[in-house]
């Protein structure tokens, strides 16, 4: 069964989102995961059009299933 990496992003008062993405490994590197929670906060604050800096980390995740939350997004 495939793993995926999942963390949420969200900014004041705007929608958080769920990012999701399959690992390349069974246990994720410390790049993968960077790149990862860089890639999704990069989308976060382009789809908003705010700055990175305003964008707020939610917890990281990995090993997790396919995730079913209608604002989850694949990057």
């Amino acid at each position: 069964m495939p793993k995926y990496m999942v963390q949420s992003m969200s900014a004041g008062i705007l929608a958080s989102s769920q990012y999701y993405r399959k690992q390349r490994t069974p246990h994720v590197t410390h790049d993968e995961s960077e790149r990862f929670t860089a890639d999704a906060k990069a989308d976060y604050a382009n789809e908003h059009g705010i700055e990175m800096t305003n964008v707020v980390e939610g917890t990281y995740r990995s090993g997790q299933g396919v995730p079913n939350n209608p604002n989850t997004i694949p990057i």
